[in-house]
C-alpha cells in the first residue's frame, strides 16, 4: 500500500494493534490456563466484552492475529509478526498447561452445557475466533507452532462433536458458531485429515442450508451475523472440495440476502442485528443499523464471489460498503469502532474505546483495516483488473509478461 487515505487508516489501526499489551490479549486464556494468579484488583485488564466475567471473554485475541497476519501479507511487517509469534508461543504454552488439547479462553463445560440445551452466550463463536487468528497466523504468517495447536486443539472437537447424533448435533448447531465450518475447510486443505473432512460433515448446517436451497426466506429478523460466517464457510467448502453443492448454497444466500432484500443507500442491510424484510428499510430505521461485523463479512462474501465470477454487481457492493462501512465506522482520528451506523434523524455514532468495550465488532474492526490491498487487484482469465482505487504497489507477472504498477 502506498500513502493516501487508506494507507492513514491502515497504520491508525496498526498503532492500535501495537499499543496493546501481549499480556492483556491474553489474560483469558492465561485465566483458563491458571496461569494468571493476583490477590487484587489489577490497574489494566481488558474489560466489557473482553472481561473475565464474560461468556465471550477472549473472542478479540483471534481477531488481533488474524489482523497482525494480513498485516504482514500486506507489508511484510515484522515488528507485528514478532508480537504475533510471541502471543502465538504463549497461546501453546497455554495449551500445554490445558492438557496439550484445549486451547480455549473460556471453560469446556461451556460446550458440554450447550450439548445438554442449557445456554450459554455463543461459545463456539468466541472459540472460533482463536482458531481464525491460528489459521491466518500459519497461512500468512507462516507460523508453524500456529498449524501445531490448531491440529492438537481440532482433536479435541473431532472427539467432543462424535458424542451427538445427528439430529442432537443439529440442535448445538443453532447455537451461534461463528465460523467453525470455515476453519475445518481451511484446515482439511491444509493437512488433507480425514477427521478434519469429518468435521466438515458435522458442521453442515442442514436446517439452514436445505430451506435456502428450496428457495426459501430464512433471512428475515434472523440474527444476521450467526448465518453469514456459516456461509462463509459454504464458499471456502466449494474452494476446496468442488462440490457443486457448497456453490448452490453460497448463491442461494446472497440471493436471499441481496438479491431479494435490497439494502439501505450506504450497503448495510441489518437492524437491531437482524435481517431487515426485504425491501422494508425505511420501517427499520433507527440508531442500531448497519452492524459493522455484518458489513465486514457480507463484504468478505461478495468478494468470494467477485472471484468466482467476476460480475461487476459484487464489485460494486464491496466499494459501497468500503466506502460507507468499513471507512465510516472506523474513527479517522482514534481509530475506534462505531458498532453501528446509526441511520435515523440526528443519528450519533457510538463509538468504542481502546480497552473498555471490546465489542465483536471492535474485532472486526481490526481485520477490515488490514484487509485493503486484498480487494485492489484481481487476475481474471489471462488479464489484471483494478478493482478499487486505493493507491497501491503490485508486482505481477504473467507467463512471459511481469508489470509493474503503482
Amino acid at each position: 500500500m502506498l500513502p493516501g487515505m487508506f494507507y492513514d487508516r491502515f497504520n491508525l489501526n496498526r498503532e492500535y494493534m501495537m499499543s496493546l499489551q501481549n499480556r492483556d490479549l491474553l489474560q483469558n486464556h492465561y485465566m483458563e490456563a491458571g496461569l494468571w494468579a493476583t490477590s487484587h484488583k489489577p490497574g489494566f485488564c481488558h474489560w466489557g466484552w473482553e472481561s473475565p466475567t464474560c461468556q465471550l471473554k477472549g473472542h478479540f485475541l483471534g481477531h488481533w492475529l488474524s489482523a497482525a497476519a494480513l498485516c504482514y501479507r500486506s507489508n511484510h511487517d515484522d515488528e507485528v509478526k514478532a508480537k504475533a509469534d510471541r502471543l502465538v508461543a504463549e497461546l501453546a504454552r497455554c495449551q500445554r498447561e490445558n492438557g496439550g488439547r484445549w486451547a480455549g479462553s473460556i471453560p469446556e463445560k461451556y460446550l458440554d452445557w450447550i450439548g445438554k440445551g442449557k445456554y450459554v452466550w455463543a461459545p463456539q463463536y468466541t472459540l472460533h475466533k482463536t482458531l481464525m487468528g491460528l489459521v491466518d497466523m500459519y497461512r500468512y504468517a507462516q507460523n508453524e507452532q500456529a498449524l501445531q495447536i490448531l491440529c492438537s486443539f481440532s482433536t479435541w472437537f473431532y472427539d467432543w462433536s462424535g458424542k451427538f447424533s445427528r439430529e442432537e448435533f443439529a440442535d448445538i448447531l443453532d447455537v451461534e458458531t461463528g465460523g467453525m465450518l470455515e476453519v475445518w475447510v481451511d484446515l482439511y486443505e491444509i493437512t488433507g485429515n480425514s477427521k478434519h473432512l469429518e468435521l466438515i460433515n458435522r458442521y453442515d448446517r442442514h436446517r439452514l442450508f436445505e430451506p435456502l436451497l428450496e428457495g426459501k426466506d430464512v433471512l428475515t429478523n434472523m440474527h444476521a451475523n450467526t448465518t453469514i460466517p456459516e456461509v462463509l464457510g459454504a464458499a471456502r467448502a466449494w474452494e476446496v472440495t468442488g462440490d457443486k453443492r457448497w456453490f448452490d448454497i453460497v448463491k442461494a444466500y446472497w440471493d436471499q440476502a441481496v438479491t431479494k432484500r435490497g439494502f439501505f443507500c450506504t450497503g448495510g442491510q441489518t437492524s437491531g442485528e437482524v435481517w431487515t424484510p426485504p425491501y422494508a428499510f425505511a420501517d427499520r430505521l433507527g440508531d442500531k443499523t448497519q452492524e459493522h461485523c455484518t458489513v465486514y463479512n457480507m463484504m468478505r462474501l461478495a468478494e468470494f464471489l467477485l472471484r468466482w465470477t467476476g460480475e461487476l454487481e459484487y464489485a460494486d457492493y464491496l466499494e459501497r460498503n468500503l466506502y460507507n462501512g468499513i471507512l465510516a465506522q472506523q474513527h479517522p482520528e482514534t481509530g475506534m469502532v462505531a458498532y453501528f451506523l446509526p441511520l435515523e434523524s440526528v443519528g450519533k455514532k457510538i463509538w468504542g474505546t481502546p480497552t473498555e468495550h471490546f465489542w465483536c465488532c471492535h474485532g472486526t474492526l481490526l481485520q477490515a483495516q488490514m484487509s485493503y490491498a486484498n480487494i485492489v487487484f484481481y487476475e481474471h482469465d489471462d488479464g489484471l483488473f483494478i478493482n478499487q482505487h486505493i493507491p497501491a504497489r503490485l508486482s505481477w507477472h504473467k507467463g512471459e509478461t511481469a508489470i509493474s504498477l503503482e
